[in-house]
Protein backbone atom coordinates (compact mmCIF):
# COMPACT_ATOMS: atom_id res chain seq x y z
CA UNK A 1 0.00 0.00 0.00
CA UNK A 2 2.69 2.54 0.76
CA UNK A 3 4.82 2.25 -2.43
CA UNK A 4 1.29 1.94 -4.22
CA UNK A 5 0.65 5.39 -2.78
CA UNK A 6 4.29 7.07 -3.34
CA UNK A 7 4.18 5.74 -6.86
CA UNK A 8 0.26 7.76 -6.88
CA UNK A 9 2.25 10.84 -5.26
CA UNK A 10 4.78 11.22 -8.20
CA UNK A 11 2.60 10.69 -10.53
CA UNK A 12 -0.17 13.14 -9.64
CA UNK A 13 2.74 15.63 -8.74
CA UNK A 14 3.92 15.50 -12.72
CA UNK A 15 0.80 15.30 -14.15
CA UNK A 16 -0.85 18.38 -16.07
CA UNK A 17 -4.62 18.20 -16.99
CA UNK A 18 -4.42 22.15 -18.88
CA UNK A 19 -3.14 22.86 -21.91
CA UNK A 20 -1.67 26.49 -22.31
CA UNK A 21 -1.16 28.86 -24.26
CA UNK A 22 0.17 33.14 -23.74
CA UNK A 23 -1.79 34.91 -25.98
CA UNK A 24 -1.94 38.66 -26.44
CA UNK A 25 -5.25 40.48 -27.40
CA UNK A 26 -6.51 44.17 -27.31
CA UNK A 27 -2.59 45.35 -25.61
CA UNK A 28 -2.82 42.44 -23.03
CA UNK A 29 -1.32 39.20 -22.30
CA UNK A 30 -3.76 36.54 -21.04
CA UNK A 31 -3.05 32.47 -20.54
CA UNK A 32 -5.68 30.71 -22.52
CA UNK A 33 -6.36 27.34 -20.02
CA UNK A 34 -8.04 24.22 -21.73
CA UNK A 35 -8.69 20.60 -20.32
CA UNK A 36 -6.36 17.82 -21.63
CA UNK A 37 -7.94 15.35 -23.17
CA UNK A 38 -8.63 12.14 -20.43
CA UNK A 39 -8.32 15.10 -17.47
CA UNK A 40 -11.24 13.76 -15.97
CA UNK A 41 -9.83 10.72 -15.42
CA UNK A 42 -7.14 11.91 -14.09
CA UNK A 43 -8.70 14.32 -11.64
CA UNK A 44 -10.92 11.48 -10.63
CA UNK A 45 -7.94 9.40 -9.36
CA UNK A 46 -6.09 12.85 -8.05
CA UNK A 47 -8.81 13.25 -5.50
CA UNK A 48 -9.13 9.83 -4.46
CA UNK A 49 -5.39 10.04 -3.53
CA UNK A 50 -5.92 13.21 -2.06
CA UNK A 51 -8.82 11.33 0.31
CA UNK A 52 -6.02 8.69 1.20
CA UNK A 53 -3.77 10.95 1.92
CA UNK A 54 -6.40 13.26 4.18
CA UNK A 55 -5.65 16.16 2.12
CA UNK A 56 -8.59 17.64 2.36
CA UNK A 57 -9.16 19.52 -1.17
CA UNK A 58 -10.55 19.04 -4.55
CA UNK A 59 -9.37 19.47 -7.96
CA UNK A 60 -12.78 20.78 -9.40
CA UNK A 61 -13.30 18.44 -12.27
CA UNK A 62 -16.15 19.78 -14.40
CA UNK A 63 -15.47 22.82 -16.76
CA UNK A 64 -18.61 24.54 -15.33
CA UNK A 65 -17.51 23.90 -12.06
CA UNK A 66 -14.03 25.26 -12.54
CA UNK A 67 -14.75 27.83 -14.42
CA UNK A 68 -16.80 29.79 -11.68
CA UNK A 69 -14.62 28.95 -8.90
CA UNK A 70 -11.88 30.61 -11.20
CA UNK A 71 -14.06 33.49 -11.94
CA UNK A 72 -15.37 34.08 -8.76
CA UNK A 73 -11.98 34.01 -6.87
CA UNK A 74 -10.54 36.60 -9.65
CA UNK A 75 -13.08 39.04 -8.97
CA UNK A 76 -13.10 38.95 -5.54
CA UNK A 77 -9.71 39.02 -5.08
CA UNK A 78 -8.98 41.27 -7.74
CA UNK A 79 -11.82 43.18 -8.78
CA UNK A 80 -11.84 43.02 -12.72
CA UNK A 81 -14.34 41.23 -14.42
CA UNK A 82 -12.07 40.40 -17.48
CA UNK A 83 -9.18 39.28 -15.14
CA UNK A 84 -11.00 35.37 -16.16
CA UNK A 85 -13.66 34.81 -18.87
CA UNK A 86 -14.87 32.32 -20.77
CA UNK A 87 -14.45 32.37 -25.11
CA UNK A 88 -17.16 30.83 -27.27
CA UNK A 89 -15.17 27.42 -27.23
CA UNK A 90 -15.35 27.16 -23.80
CA UNK A 91 -11.06 27.87 -23.17
CA UNK A 92 -11.26 30.01 -20.08
CA UNK A 93 -9.26 33.25 -20.50
CA UNK A 94 -6.51 34.45 -17.58
CA UNK A 95 -5.07 37.90 -17.96
CA UNK A 96 -1.24 37.95 -16.96
CA UNK A 97 -0.02 40.00 -14.09
CA UNK A 98 3.44 41.78 -14.39
CA UNK A 99 6.28 40.17 -12.46
CA UNK A 100 7.18 37.23 -11.84
CA UNK A 101 6.18 33.99 -9.70
CA UNK A 102 7.64 33.60 -6.70
CA UNK A 103 8.98 29.52 -7.73
CA UNK A 104 10.67 31.61 -10.05
CA UNK A 105 12.39 33.61 -7.84
CA UNK A 106 13.60 30.63 -6.09
CA UNK A 107 14.78 28.75 -8.91
CA UNK A 108 16.91 32.11 -10.08
CA UNK A 109 18.15 32.56 -6.38
CA UNK A 110 16.52 36.13 -6.22
CA UNK A 111 13.96 34.99 -3.36
CA UNK A 112 14.35 37.69 -0.65
CA UNK A 113 12.36 38.23 2.75
CA UNK A 114 10.49 41.25 1.06
CA UNK A 115 9.00 39.03 -1.68
CA UNK A 116 7.85 36.12 0.78
CA UNK A 117 6.53 39.34 2.94
CA UNK A 118 4.74 40.92 0.01
CA UNK A 119 3.24 36.95 -0.50
CA UNK A 120 2.16 36.70 2.96
CA UNK A 121 0.44 40.17 3.20
CA UNK A 122 -1.70 38.78 -0.13
CA UNK A 123 -2.31 36.00 1.53
CA UNK A 124 -4.04 37.76 4.64
CA UNK A 125 -5.99 40.09 2.66
CA UNK A 126 -7.29 37.44 0.68
CA UNK A 127 -8.15 35.25 3.56
CA UNK A 128 -10.33 38.29 5.14
CA UNK A 129 -12.66 38.67 2.58
CA UNK A 130 -16.05 36.74 2.14
CA UNK A 131 -16.80 34.09 -0.20
CA UNK A 132 -20.65 32.79 -1.11
CA UNK A 133 -19.33 29.56 -2.26
CA UNK A 134 -17.24 28.46 0.86
CA UNK A 135 -19.96 29.96 3.60
CA UNK A 136 -17.32 32.22 5.28
CA UNK A 137 -13.64 33.65 4.48
CA UNK A 138 -12.29 32.62 1.04
CA UNK A 139 -9.37 30.11 1.28
CA UNK A 140 -7.06 29.16 -2.02
CA UNK A 141 -6.70 25.76 -1.12
CA UNK A 142 -3.40 24.72 -3.26
CA UNK A 143 -1.44 28.61 -2.80
CA UNK A 144 2.36 26.98 -3.41
CA UNK A 145 4.84 29.28 -4.50
CA UNK A 146 4.23 29.17 -8.12
CA UNK A 147 0.78 30.80 -7.79
CA UNK A 148 2.26 34.13 -6.38
CA UNK A 149 3.31 36.73 -8.54
CA UNK A 150 5.36 39.25 -7.11
CA UNK A 151 5.19 42.97 -8.90
CA UNK A 152 8.41 44.79 -8.24
CA UNK A 153 6.84 47.99 -9.48
CA UNK A 154 4.57 47.81 -7.08
CA UNK A 155 6.25 45.74 -4.09
CA UNK A 156 3.14 43.76 -4.24
CA UNK A 157 1.74 40.16 -4.81
CA UNK A 158 -1.09 38.52 -6.56
CA UNK A 159 -2.43 35.26 -6.15
CA UNK A 160 -3.65 33.17 -9.29
CA UNK A 161 -4.90 29.67 -10.39
CA UNK A 162 -7.93 28.51 -8.68
CA UNK A 163 -8.76 25.15 -9.51
CA UNK A 164 -8.50 23.54 -6.26
CA UNK A 165 -10.74 24.36 -3.82
CA UNK A 166 -10.85 23.34 0.21
CA UNK A 167 -13.51 20.86 1.76
CA UNK A 168 -16.57 23.12 2.39
CA UNK A 169 -17.01 21.55 6.27
CA UNK A 170 -13.72 22.74 6.97
CA UNK A 171 -13.96 25.83 9.38
CA UNK A 172 -11.82 29.22 8.23
CA UNK A 173 -9.27 28.89 10.80
CA UNK A 174 -8.00 25.21 9.35
CA UNK A 175 -8.37 26.02 5.82
CA UNK A 176 -6.26 29.40 6.67
CA UNK A 177 -3.42 27.07 8.36
CA UNK A 178 -3.71 24.91 5.57
CA UNK A 179 -3.10 27.59 3.35
CA UNK A 180 -0.01 28.48 5.06
CA UNK A 181 1.13 24.46 5.30
CA UNK A 182 1.14 24.05 1.37
CA UNK A 183 3.24 27.28 0.67
CA UNK A 184 5.61 26.20 3.70
CA UNK A 185 6.09 22.67 2.20
CA UNK A 186 6.65 23.69 -1.46
CA UNK A 187 9.13 25.82 -0.59
CA UNK A 188 11.22 23.53 2.45
CA UNK A 189 12.70 20.98 -0.33
CA UNK A 190 14.09 24.05 -2.81
CA UNK A 191 16.03 26.29 -0.43
CA UNK A 192 19.08 25.73 2.01
CA UNK A 193 18.32 25.29 5.32
CA UNK A 194 19.64 28.99 6.33
CA UNK A 195 17.47 30.26 3.55
CA UNK A 196 14.22 28.58 4.01
CA UNK A 197 14.17 29.17 7.64
CA UNK A 198 15.16 33.06 7.02
CA UNK A 199 11.97 33.60 4.46
CA UNK A 200 9.35 31.15 5.89
CA UNK A 201 9.82 33.25 9.29
CA UNK A 202 8.93 36.10 7.46
CA UNK A 203 6.39 34.76 5.45
CA UNK A 204 4.64 33.87 8.51
CA UNK A 205 5.33 37.07 10.82
CA UNK A 206 4.44 39.12 7.71
CA UNK A 207 0.67 37.06 7.97
CA UNK A 208 0.42 38.64 11.81
CA UNK A 209 -2.70 36.69 12.12
CA UNK A 210 -1.33 34.19 15.90
CA UNK A 211 -4.95 33.11 15.80
CA UNK A 212 -3.93 31.13 12.61
CA UNK A 213 -0.14 30.77 13.44
CA UNK A 214 -1.03 28.45 16.50
CA UNK A 215 -2.91 25.99 14.01
CA UNK A 216 0.24 26.32 12.15
CA UNK A 217 2.63 25.23 14.96
CA UNK A 218 0.55 22.25 15.40
CA UNK A 219 0.44 20.42 11.90
CA UNK A 220 4.27 21.72 11.81
CA UNK A 221 5.13 17.96 12.50
CA UNK A 222 5.78 15.62 9.65
CA UNK A 223 2.53 12.84 9.83
CA UNK A 224 2.97 9.38 9.49
CA UNK A 225 0.81 7.08 7.24
CA UNK A 226 -0.62 7.87 3.79
CA UNK A 227 -0.47 11.70 4.99
CA UNK A 228 3.48 11.28 4.85
CA UNK A 229 3.36 10.21 1.27
CA UNK A 230 1.99 13.63 0.26
CA UNK A 231 4.39 15.25 2.65
CA UNK A 232 7.10 13.90 0.40
CA UNK A 233 5.46 14.96 -2.80
CA UNK A 234 5.14 18.54 -1.58
CA UNK A 235 8.98 18.89 -0.10
CA UNK A 236 10.61 17.66 -3.14
CA UNK A 237 11.53 14.39 -1.22
CA UNK A 238 13.71 16.30 1.08
CA UNK A 239 15.33 13.47 3.76
CA UNK A 240 12.49 13.38 6.50
CA UNK A 241 15.55 14.03 9.31
CA UNK A 242 16.16 17.61 7.56
CA UNK A 243 12.43 18.10 7.16
CA UNK A 244 12.33 17.43 11.50
CA UNK A 245 15.27 19.38 11.76
CA UNK A 246 14.13 22.79 9.38
CA UNK A 247 10.38 21.87 11.70
CA UNK A 248 11.57 22.15 14.54
CA UNK A 249 13.96 25.00 14.18
CA UNK A 250 11.06 27.18 12.77
CA UNK A 251 8.34 26.19 15.49
CA UNK A 252 11.16 27.31 17.93
CA UNK A 253 10.79 30.91 16.17
CA UNK A 254 7.21 31.32 15.63
CA UNK A 255 6.60 29.95 19.02
CA UNK A 256 8.78 33.03 20.42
Amino acid sequence: MHRLLTSAGRWIDRIKINKLARVTRDGRVYWVKRRRPGAAAIIFLANAFFRLAGNRVLILGGDSEWHAWEQECSLLLHGLEDTAHIDERGALWLREFPGSSLSSHIDNGTAETFIFAAAARELRRAHDLDCNTLGGKWSHGDPHSGNFIYDPGTGTAKLMDFEVRHDRSLAAAARHADDLLVFLQDTLGRLTRERWITLSESFVRAYDRPEITCHLLERLIEPRGPARIWWAVRTTYLAPREISVRLAELRSLLAT
